[in-house]
């Protein structure tokens, strides 16, 4: 779903011998935000253009993040976002990342080497 939050490239790809069609999407809108209690908050639509936000945590015994969509079911908050911890962030970022250069599904992601 193509919006001022995203534009949408379609590619043509091979995969086992079968031609498909991917829709890559890319984010072109951040919104930079911070929160009444003056948490850092980033702001974005997902493909489906789904109210999405990276905001800090307020964890006191830890660094964390909260990652996710953002739900409003009519007028109550509805959390439905990951908890992440710094050591959690680490462990995905090589997937995401393997994701992100490559474009392939995180199933051919190896592991670490």
């Amino acid at each position: 779903m193509a919006d001022e939050n995203n534009k949408i490239e379609v590619i043509p790809k091979i995969i086992d011998g079968e031609e498909y069609t991917i829709e890559k999407t890319y984010l072109t809108t951040l919104k930079k935000e911070t929160t009444s209690r003056g948490f850092g908050l980033w702001e974005f639509k997902d493909k489906y253009g789904q109210e999405c936000s990276l905001q800090d945590s307020s964890l006191a015994s830890e660094p964390a993040i909260w990652l996710g969509v953002d739900v409003d079911l009519k007028g109550v908050d509805v959390n439905d976002r990951m908890h992440l911890t710094q050591e959690q962030v680490k462990a995905l970022l090589p997937i995401l990342d393997h994701f992100a250069t490559t474009g392939e599904y995180v199933r051919d992601y190896k592991g670490p080497e």
